[in-house]
């Protein structure tokens, strides 16, 4: 399992999400390695989709060091490294590589800007109902903040996987979204169009919740989402 850490692009380390990290390398069988890819400004999107997608090579060798079998590689991430994991996987997919990537882990995954106007807008009302609506941890005034810091092209596949007209050979993919997410829409759109490619996906909603709330563990429901993304790994190596 290669793991991207989210933060928006601008923050995220490798401790950041490290007991996540532990916790899936404890309960799946996976080796587990977290990748301290440069944040935006000191480098630009591409930057980090290149570098992302170097790692991959770089971490199967190392796992096979290790002793471990990277026949089967899952990308890992969440919020912006969910983004950065679907990026990777595209990437790799365009390039005519559709073996390397045995699945993908998506947690509150970003894959549209807010303001996506196009064929599945009528499915895309998140930022709408929670953008400004006092919603904790995100909301759109952050979320300006965060983008002013891209060089994005909106209407790129490359940038944003979603927007691609073909998806079907695209990894199988567990996903995980709440209902006060300002990207909760993300998910569900990126979960129905995989499944309309006929990819199989798994989604897990939780109602009622904010953006990235499994790291509070001080919530119960953080643990239960916890043990369900390690059955979303083992369901995207099955």
């Amino acid at each position: 399992m290669i793991y991207f850490s989210g933060g928006g692009y601008i923050a995220g380390n490798l401790d950041t999400e490290d007991a996540h990290c532990r916790i899936f390398a404890a309960k799946t069988p996976c080796l587990v390695i977290s990748v301290n890819y440069p944040k935006v400004p000191s480098v630009k999107l591409d930057d980090i989709i290149n570098l992302g997608t170097l790692a991959v090579p770089w971490c199967r060798e190392k796992a096979q060091h290790l002793g471990d079998d990277p026949s089967k590689t899952i990308l890992c991430g969440g919020s912006a490294g969910a983004f950065l994991c679907a990026q990777v996987a595209y990437r790799l997919m365009s390039e005519g590589d559709h073996t390397t990537i045995t699945g993908c882990v998506l947690l509150f995954a970003v894959a549209l800007h807010w303001e996506y106007d196009g064929k599945y807008k009528h499915m895309y009302t998140a930022w709408d109902e929670n953008g400004n609506a006092g919603t904790p941890v995100f909301g759109l005034e952050l979320a300006k903040f965060i983008w002013s810091h891209y060089d994005v092209d909106f209407s790129s596949p490359r940038h944003f996987p979603l927007l691609a007209d073909d998806l079907s050979k695209f990894p199988p993919s567990y996903i995980v979204t709440a209902e006060k997410d300002c990207f909760r829409d993300d998910g569900k759109l990126l979960d129905y169009r995989l499944r309309e490619s006929g990819v199989r996906s798994k989604l897990d909603h939780y109602e009622g919740l904010p953006h990235y709330f499994h790291v509070f563990p001080q919530l119960a429901v953080a643990h239960e989402a916890m043990a369900k993304a390690v059955e979303g790994a083992r369901f995207v190596l099955e």
